[in-house]
């Protein structure tokens, strides 16, 4: 019985760890991991001092986050952030709800 357990215990982690991506250090050092809500990862980047810079030519923003760009029908949609000459570019999904969640990061 312990055997299965540790079984269904592994594969379950494997399975969860298995589609997470790797985030700049800039981002993991703040703390920022992919799965999390945008308004918080949000909330620390701004603590840190970089500053939000509104992606130029997407189709549309993200409904009450103007600074987020995104293809048609909020699929797929980005957010850069500027620090000291650096800039990461933060790739977003949303959930059924509409919320927006950290992706990725480049």
């Amino acid at each position: 019985m312990k055997a299965i357990l540790l079984a269904a215990t592994l594969s379950l982690f494997l399975v969860s760890t298995a589609g997470a991506q790797s985030l700049p250090a800039e981002l993991a050092q703040l703390g920022i991991i992919a799965g999390m809500p945008y308004v918080k990862a949000k909330r620390l980047l701004d603590a840190a001092g970089w500053q939000v810079k509104p992606v130029e030519g997407a189709p549309e923003s993200l409904e009450g986050f103007p600074e987020v760009g995104c293809q048609k029908g909020g699929k797929q949609c980005a957010t850069t952030f500027e620090k000291g000459g650096q800039q990461v570019a933060v790739r977003l999904g949303t959930t059924l709800a509409g919320q927006p969640f950290v992706q990725g990061a480049d």
